[in-house]
């Protein structure tokens, strides 16, 4: 089931990273999921291709994110690094931007935390693993 209406554009994820069926499931249930071939080099310059019209990104541990691909960026929102360390995001210039940054070694964790991230899902958001908390907005805190 899709939430998107007739007619209605739903934000474009892009995802860097293998999934399983249901990470991508659950992505498709909020987004319109764009997968990246494993198989192609993921240079610098092919990410920001990506990325340039996509609203959300789950990336990899490889994948820099920092102030000069942002500047070509202008429809990203938001970015869940899968990690189990420091991601290779530039928190301070993400949050110059308004791009909500995340970052977690779990695919579901942080499948979530992008459905969090544009106020979906149980979590509405709030996403759990956020790098750059100055971008909750205050007006509906717990």
């Amino acid at each position: 089931m899709k939430l998107a209406l007739a007619g209605l554009r739903r934000h474009r994820v892009v995802v860097t990273q293998p999934l399983d069926e249901a990470a991508i499931e659950r992505l498709d249930r909020f987004f319109d999921v764009a997968m990246c071939d494993p198989a192609e080099a993921m240079s610098r310059d092919v990410l920001s291709a990506h990325l340039r019209s996509a609203a959300a990104a789950l990336v990899g541990a490889s994948d820099v994110i920092d102030a000069q691909m942002l500047a070509g960026l202008d429809a990203l929102q938001a970015v869940c690094c899968l990690t189990p360390s420091e991601p290779q995001m530039d928190i301070e210039a993400m949050t110059r931007a308004g791009v909500r940054a995340m970052s977690s070694p779990d695919i579901g964790r942080a499948v979530e935390n992008l459905v969090a991230a544009f106020g979906f899902g149980r979590l509405g958001g709030r996403p759990p693993d956020l790098l750059n908390p100055e971008l909750l907005c205050d007006c509906c805190s717990f």
